[in-house]
């Protein structure tokens, strides 16, 4: 008689993945904002809408893992 046991590995790298998506969606919300109060104040603005950019690649790929990784480890 074998035993096997569940992994819980999907819900970990599902949440871990999950609170770095929402970190780099964040991240895309507030570099969005400082770019759009920058530029009507008339400043500089380089780098504020490649960081957004970025942020927002971070965001999907990480939100995409999360998925995968919930459904390698389903039962």
């Amino acid at each position: 008689m074998t035993t096997e046991s569940a992994s819980d590995m999907g819900v970990g790298l599902g949440a871990l993945f999950g609170v770095v998506a929402l970190g780099a969606a964040a991240m895309t919300a507030i570099s969005s904002y400082n770019y759009a109060i920058r530029d009507a104040q008339g400043l500089e603005t380089a780098g504020l809408l490649t960081n957004s950019g970025l942020a927002f690649g971070v965001a999907i790929v990480a939100a995409s893992l999360a998925l995968v990784a919930v459904h390698v480890y389903a039962d």
